[in-house]
């Protein structure tokens, strides 16, 4: 058990983690039913977040970056959406991916592209991390986070 305890990451860092899972999960059922998030959220936290900060295990998820997360990806939908479609390969589009797809790439361009203060490449690693454990294809997560990065975040991923 020590040995386990020593490879885990850090209390917020895990914490953060159940959060972006959470906050794939809030935006996946808006995609699913065309509901708003925030109508989700709730119920989420009444019915959910407790799996999920289990299987991070820590007692709680980080309630504001989740807040932050859902907020933002739905209040800048439309730009999200651009901003995905112009990372994806020729003859890809937005309608092509699959929903629980979008989610997770909502979520990863919208801290690439709003919130600086998470590393980059951290970003695109727990998203593709993430992606998953929701079955998504890994590969072409992180491909399109790495590329969006890449546009958004040019410095620092030069270093």
């Amino acid at each position: 058990m020590n040995a386990d305890k020593n490879q885990l990451k850090a209390v917020p860092v895990r914490r953060r983690s159940a959060a972006r899972l959470a906050a794939i999960q809030i935006t996946y059922q808006s995609l699913i039913t065309g509901q708003s998030a925030a109508d989700f959220v709730p119920q989420f936290l009444s019915y959910y977040a407790a799996e999920v900060s289990k299987s991070f295990r820590v007692k709680d998820l980080d309630k504001e970056h989740l807040a932050n997360l859902y907020a933002g990806v739905e209040a800048g939908r439309d730009e999200l959406d651009r901003v995905i479609g112009a990372a994806l390969s020729p003859g890809w589009s937005i309608d092509r991916l699959a929903r629980i797809e979008l989610a997770v790439l909502r979520c990863g361009a919208y801290e690439l592209t709003a919130m600086p203060q998470i590393p980059a490449r951290a970003a695109v690693s727990e998203y593709a991390a993430l992606s998953d454990a929701c079955g998504c294809e890994v590969g072409f997560v992180n491909a399109v986070l790495d590329g969006l990065a890449r546009g958004a975040r040019t410095v620092e991923m030069q270093s």
